[in-house]
Order: C-alpha cells, then structure tokens, then sequence
C-alpha cells in the first residue's frame, strides 16, 4: 500500500494495488485450505466419538475384529478418515476402507456420506436397509433424509443431529451421553 501511494500516475497506482492483491492470493488461498483441513480433521474426531459411543449388535461387532469405516473416493474428510485407522474403539482397531464410485456398504460399519452422494443416497438406504451400519452425514440433505447422524456448522462450532429412530431400526445402541451432546433427537 505505501507503493501506491507515492506512485503519481492513476494506471500505476492501480497497477501497484492490483500486484499486491495478487501477492496476497497465495496466502488466503492457503489459510483457506488450511481452514478446510482443520475442519474436516474436527469432523473426524467427531466419526471417532460416534464410533466411542455407538454400540452394534454382539453379532456384527464381534470380539476384536475390525470396525470398518468407510466413505465413497472423493469424499472431503477421506484424508482425515485415513488418519484415523489403527485407532482402537472400544477393543477394535478401526480400518479406513475408501468405496469407488460403484462400490458397495457392505462389511463397513460405519459410513461417512457428504454431498457428492446425493444422488446415490437414495438407492443407498435402500440396500443398507436394517443392517447395522451408523451412516454420518456432512450434508445437509442427506441428513435429513435418514442418516443417523448429521454433522452441519452452527455458529463456526461443529454440531450434529441424531435420528435416534434409524439408528434403533439398524440394531444400534447410541450412548445416551452422545444423545445428551447432540443438537437435536429425534
């Protein structure tokens, strides 16, 4: 901004405002990506809790085998995901598992959906039908179509919304103390 305004010539000047906005670029388009990942590793801790504090049929989950969680390529939190295998929940080691396009939900145990599986979630709820896998929504839309739970941004705080009902219908016990932090149960 000095340089600018020494510079007499109007074209320059706005050429000198025009460089230094240019020499800013970089550096908000990194704090924006930074941004993105910050969250996207808050909304993965968030998937780990939900794994804390769910609990899946004797029969699904059994001893310590793998608890298998999984979201479609492509998906905004998969690096964040990734990071989270080998953590251990409640006795099992979790395992990210990255579905391609027309992969299938079998075998996870928990699947993170967010807006580019709009337009597969219908058919999606249709084939995970009973089974017993916590699906987490970052999207609106699919969230309140019958994830069982909904991650969304409230006031630049992480928040989410439980369908205590879709998770009962699937065999799933969800903690009361998870029910107590959520925004909504319905």
């Amino acid at each position: 901004m000095m340089i600018s305004s020494r510079i007499k010539s109007p074209l320059l000047r706005m050429l000198a405002g025009v460089l230094s906005v240019l020499y800013l670029l970089p550096t908000a388009a990194l704090a924006q990506e930074a941004q993105q990942v910050k969250e996207a590793e808050l909304k993965a801790a968030f998937v780990f809790n939900f794994a804390v504090f769910t609990e899946w049929p004797a029969d699904v989950l059994q001893g310590a085998a793998i608890l298998h969680l999984c979201a479609f390529s492509g998906n905004n939190m998969q690096a964040a995901l990734s990071a989270l295998s080998d953590k251990v929940v409640n006795g099992h080691r979790m395992r990210f598992r990255p579905l391609g396009i027309s992969g299938s939900a079998s075998g996870c145990h928990i699947l993170v959906l967010d807006a580019q599986d709009r337009e597969r979630w219908p058919q999606l709820r249709k084939e995970l039908g009973a089974s017993s896998v916590l699906t987490v929504a970052d999207d609106r839309a699919i969230g309140t179509s019958g994830a069982m739970i909904a991650l969304g941004m409230d006031n630049k705080r992480i928040g989410f919304d439980v369908d205590l009902t879709a998770a009962r219908q699937a065999g799933l016990n969800l903690s009361s103390k998870l029910l107590h932090l959520a925004r909504s149960v319905q």
